[in-house]
């Protein structure tokens, strides 16, 4: 009887299942056909929405995997999305129709609720084929993606779902690819062949001593029978993510298991907050919208994967509104039309006041540039600004930057650079604002609805961000005390020099963009470190000079090393470091909140402002010979 019970049970699984997948093929949805997504010469700035989304709807996607592969791919953008919004990569089944299972898993409900970009990763002619073949394509899709083709995504809150056979296609692409999310959910995986597994002891991640089963990434994982097989998987992420041997349990999963508690220097740039979760159920549990709500909202969505070291930096994912962030928007005068001032761009910033600044108390101001293609919203959580404005008192704001009317060529895609917001630190434009007037514009405003202590107003940023510190340093000095430019440098081009203004830059050594050259480029342009240590040792006589050390190597002549910070420091007659460089070693094209707290506490703290613009060390007057 027992049997014969258990027997019925499956024939309802199967009978259940194959209803699911005839609804997903249904005439109503075989006959949806994707939108073409528009050229890219089309494209305008709606000054009004500067920032607006363009697209809304359901596109094909041309993914161009190698010189012999072109795969197809479906983008779904609900209303209401905001560039860097989270962006969840689906790989539907074999056999089903993309839109009829978009719709019947219960995603798209999901994406409209939520307001999240949907990425569907769609089989050939519905059926998935070589899992190597398939992890290539992914790989393509999720790389063209990241360079935003006409929808601006955000490759940090990169989250990746799988379904049926498709999971196993996308287990495995996690396997060789974990950089590529933040994390993922694989429902109903059957295994990973013991062949590959063993691979992944023995091949080289991209930090060094670091095999690539032991590169992290939260998982969640789903089979019908914990099979041998499975278990392998389940084993090896637990090995790979840390987590300790004690299955807990929640609402959606069988098994929960934490990664362990540590506590040093590196869990300020890289989190403990892996998990492994897993789940016997079957694939149409995880089709049901309560369980989705439960993926999406307290799995996917909880991590955020930063550069960092090589192998990344995962942090915990938080919503800036819920941390007390305000976001605020004006139109702004870009500085192209001097006599009618006609070209106004509708600008936003976001502005965090922690709970220790007392509004009776005029409080340091600190603004966080973003990089090429982040925006205002994501910067803080990213280089850990909102801990350290938290426990310094400090007020942040952050601002987006501006985009072009301009062909991008980039991978196989074109696409147009009004998707990714970046810093002009030069003269304006007929179609590109003056970032530096937007900056002065935004300094007034802060100064006029909030207690700001005028002396100590600070800036810093990454990459196109860092480039617009330097930019604040070099062209708005009677505004800044002092600059801290990550992962930039610049030429100095007939800078301000009335007011004084300190300077700390950071740069990592595995930042392919300075990893041959760093501080010891000496070419002009993005690279020319000498030409920035040499200009502003030569503005301030400092005692140090250019040559005095040698930069980008383990042996490097420098000031002094404390962790993985090696200093090099170019003080003045009296001893006032106003120019210091940092190389970060192991560090990518990043920003590290250990780095946010080495800035505050030892160069930004350090420096004040009277109201004449006098520049104070330590609360002692700089002067210089």
């Amino acid at each position: 009887m027992k049997k014969l019970a258990l027997l019925l049970l499956a024939l309802l699984l199967v009978f259940t299942a194959s209803v699911a997948m005839a609804d997903m093929n249904a005439p109503e949805y075989l006959a949806v056909e994707a939108q073409e997504l528009p050229d890219a010469e089309d494209m305008f700035i709606n000054y009004e929405d500067y920032y607006g989304q363009v697209l809304h709807g359901y596109y094909n996607f041309d993914c161009y995997v190698n010189e012999n592969v072109t795969r197809t791919a479906k983008f779904y953008i609900p209303e209401g999305t905001v560039y860097n919004q989270p962006t969840v990569f689906i790989t539907v089944p074999s056999g089903v129709n993309t839109w009829g299972f978009f719709v019947e898993s219960g995603w798209k409900d999901a994406a409209d609720k939520y307001v999240f970009h949907a990425v569907l990763a769609e089989p050939v002619d519905q059926q998935w084929g070589d899992i190597e073949s398939e992890v290539e394509y992914l790989a393509a899709l999720r790389d063209d993606v990241s360079y935003r083709p006409f929808f601006v995504s955000f490759s940090s809150n990169f989250y990746a779902v799988g379904y049926g056979d498709a999971a196993d296609v996308l287990m495995k692409h996690s396997m060789s690819k974990p950089l590529q999310w933040a994390c993922a959910a694989c429902i109903g995986i059957t295994g990973i062949d013991d062949e590959y597994l063993a691979s992944r002891a023995t091949t080289p991640s991209k930090e060094d001593g670091v095999m690539m089963s032991e590169v992290s990434m939260p998982m969640f994982i789903t089979a019908t029978e914990k099979t041998e097989a499975v278990q392998k998987v389940i084993d090896y992420w637990k090995k790979a993510d840390n987590v300790e041997d004690v299955a807990y349990s929640c609402a959606y999963a069988d098994e929960v298991y934490f990664e362990g508690f540590y506590t040093t220097k590196e869990a300020m740039d890289y989190e403990p907050i892996n998990r492994v979760y897993y789940s016997t159920a079957a694939t149409e549990k995880y089709y049901e919208a309560e369980t989705i709500d439960h993926i999406y909202n307290d799995f996917l969505c909880k991590y955020m994967q930063y550069p960092g070291t090589g192998n990344g930096s995962l942090r915990t994912n938080a919503d800036i509104y819920e941390v007390g962030f305000q976001k605020f928007e004006g139109m702004v005068w870009g500085g192209y039309d001097t006599e009618n001032k006609s070209d106004m761009y509708k600008r936003e910033w976001f502005v965090y006041v922690p709970s220790t600044v007392n509004p009776d108390v005029p409080a340091p101001m600190v603004f966080d540039f973003h990089g090429a293609g982040g925006t205002g919203n994501e910067i803080a959580g990213r280089t850990g600004w909102i801990k350290v404005a938290e426990d310094r008192g400090v007020i942040l704001v952050c601002p987006t930057g501006s985009h072009t009317l301009s062909i991008r060529n980039v991978s196989d895609i074109t696409t147009n650079e009004l998707f990714r917001c970046m810093w002009n630190t030069g003269a304006a434009t007929e179609g590109t604002p003056d970032d530096k007037l937007f900056i002065r514009d935004l300094y007034a405003w802060m100064c006029e609805n909030y207690n700001i202590d005028t002396g100590r107003v600070y800036a810093t940023g990454q990459s196109s961000g860092g480039a617009m510190s330097h930019a604040m340093a070099g062209y708005c000095p009677d505004i800044f005390a002092a600059c801290a430019p990550v992962s930039a440098l610049a030429t100095p081009n007939n800078y301000v020099e009335t007011d004084n203004v300190a300077l700390m830059v950071c740069i990592g050594c595995g930042d392919p963009y300075f990893k041959a050259a760093g501080f010891g480029g000496d070419s002009a342009g993005f690279s020319d470190g000498k030409g920035v240590v040499t200009y502003w040792t030569n503005r301030y006589n400092t005692v140090k000079q250019w040559e005095d050390f040698t930069y980008m190597n383990d042996n490097a002549v420098c000031s002094f090393v404390t962790g993985n910070f090696r200093n090099y420091v170019f003080p003045t007659k009296t001893g006032v470091p106003m120019l210091r460089c940092v190389e970060v070693m192991g560090k990518v094209h990043a920003y590290l909140p250990s780095e946010a707290y080495m800035i505050w506490d030892e160069c930004f703290a350090q420096f004040t402002k009277d109201a004449e613009g006098n520049l104070y060390y330590q609360n002692t007057l700089v002067v210089f010979d």
